[in-house]
């Protein structure tokens, strides 16, 4: 038998590949094992026709957070942003785009159209968010403190939270312990009076979660985006060459640093004994032998998938079956013929995410279909056309059209998603094309990824990409379950490193950071 890794990490995503940089930075050599044949997880970008190369699952970054940006070196691995002037241009029903700009007086002018007392909420409104955003930023670098025996370093790192909340004003504060558990759409009612402005950012609350506006816990939501955008560079959402670029800079990093990573490797088994985790089994019979094995996989995909159920207690096992993944987004990409026109939107303004949403009650019904196991025929869609920022991803002249598609539960009513995909996949491009007339004419090819395949072919439980709802019951040292919120689990030197752990918000790279720190606490 060869000689025993230091440290395994099953999965190459975002989190597993950050994870392992830092462990390789240590000196740990870390080998990662990712089942499919590239690296990235949900920071996919490969070809879905010849010449066509798209963001398959992501379209856009976490964003990436600005520690792990910097201290891996991401940008001398190649890593490059790309940005336009608009960052959302939301469409209704009349030929008025909503345009969201990166300036925010510069939004603010634009919104005098809908409203003025709107255009000069505006302003105070992103600098409220952006000051709660700082808040739980901090918490996004720390390892939650546990309940039952919080240590010297856990008060520390509260008591930096609890520095940046006395340094809010009196009304942020207010806001701070209000509008978490609030539902976002009482949140923007109380910030705005335009319809499509309310649903513009009450979208930022609902994103691929199992929560309408109207939910409670949804402007949490919209403060963890806040935050993400806190910790991260400014305007580092779209990556030259898609969301594989990330990935692929940061497995140069984890190679450069003596790291290893081999793809086409699914782990079939987590070897437990003595109560300590000893390595993995591969689906071809091999087993590897290390002295911790991380999880980058989902952790209802760890435990009660790759783990044995005599090594967990009952009750634990228990929790984790109800652990919340019931995803709501699909997928779909289309390579067309030509750029295609959006009422109202000139190119510049298509650049960013294109967000049909006209109002609240729309995004409400298109949720309203999904609590009774049924797409929506009207569904909330977040379109982008990477190709106007990168020309690079398809031949000259044609494009790439990736969207999002929310309502669309995992489980359905009457059908299965084999079944239901074709007809899903209709009533979105037609729900796409009464903004962009023509668009069906121009598709060349397309994808089209349901909940389901997220969950057989990508690895997402219950098809959620956050690995778990981002439930108030389900963040910080609650993520994945109270009691095992700092990374470790109950089997020893068995560690998480997903989105299913603290902070889960995505293709952050921040519970691969933070994962990192407490393996080296426990193997240097």
């Amino acid at each position: 038998m060869s000689t025993p890794r230091a440290v395994v990490i099953i999965g190459g995503g975002i989190n597993g590949l950050t994870c392992a940089a830092y462990l390789a930075k240590a000196g740990l050599k870390p080998l990662v094992l990712e089942a499919q044949d590239t690296v990235g997880g949900g920071a996919r970008t490969a070809e879905i026709a010849p010449g066509f190369t798209a963001p398959i699952l992501a379209h856009s970054a976490g964003p990436l957070r600005h520690d792990v940006l910097h201290e891996l070196s991401l940008r001398s691995h190649g890593l490059e942003f790309v940005v336009g002037d608009v960052s959302v241009a939301t469409l209704g029903g009349d030929s008025r785009p909503l345009l969201i700009y990166e300036d925010a007086k510069r939004t603010a002018q634009s919104l005098r159209e809908f409203s003025a007392h709107d255009a000069e909420a505006w302003p105070r409104f992103v600098s409220s968010l952006a000051a709660l955003g700082r808040v739980i930023g901090t918490l996004y670098t720390a390892t939650p403190a546990p309940i039952d025996n919080p240590g010297g370093r856990d008060l520390w790192a509260l008591l930096r939270t609890l520095r940046a909340f006395r340094a809010l004003d009196k009304v942020d504060a207010y806001r701070l312990l209000r509008w978490g558990p609030m539902a976002v759409a009482d949140l923007v009612g109380e910030a705005f009076d335009n319809e499509r402005l309310r649903a513009t950012v009450a979208a930022d609350g609902i994103f691929g979660t199992r929560f309408g506006p109207w939910s409670a816990g949804s402007g949490m939501v919209l403060l963890l985006r806040a935050a993400n955008e806190a910790v991260a560079p400014p305007r580092s959402w779209f990556a030259r060459g898609g969301p594989g670029a990330i990935a692929s800079a940061l497995a140069h990093a984890v190679r450069k640093a003596g790291g290893d990573i081999t793809t086409s490797a699914r782990v079939s088994r987590i070897i437990v004994q003595d109560d300590r985790a000893r390595g993995v089994v591969l689906a071809d019979g091999a087993e590897i032998r290390a002295r911790a094995v991380i999880s980058g996989a989902e952790p209802k995909h760890t435990f009660l998938g790759l783990c044995d159920p005599i090594d967990l207690a009952p009750e634990f096992l228990w929790r984790m079956r109800n652990y919340r993944t019931h995803g709501t987004l699909a997928k779909i990409n289309l390579a067309l013929a030509a750029l295609p026109t959006f009422t109202g939107l000139d190119r510049g303004a298509m650049s960013g995410r294109i967000r049909i949403a006209p109002d609240i009650d729309y995004l409400e019904r298109a949720f309203d279909h999904s609590k009774y196991g049924r797409y929506s025929p009207d569904p909330y869609i977040e379109p982008t056309i990477p190709t106007l920022l990168d020309p690079a991803l398809a031949p000259e002249g044609r494009h790439v059209l990736s969207a999002y598609v929310q309502f669309a539960p995992y489980e359905l009513r009457g059908t299965d998603w084999d079944s239901a995909r074709e007809p899903m996949a209709r009533a979105a491009i037609a729900t796409i094309e009464r903004h962009a007339p023509g668009l069906r004419s121009l598709i060349l090819a397309q994808q089209v990824i349901t909940p389901l395949d997220l969950e057989r072919t990508y690895g997402f439980t219950g098809g959620h990409i956050f690995h778990g709802e981002l439930a108030l019951d389900q963040l910080l040292t609650m993520r994945p379950l109270l009691g095992w919120g700092q990374y470790r689990t109950p089997i020893r030197s068995l560690y998480l490193c997903g989105s299913g752990t603290h902070p889960g918000t995505g293709l952050t790279g921040g519970s691969g950071a933070n994962a990192a720190r407490e393996v080296l606490r426990e193997l240097r």
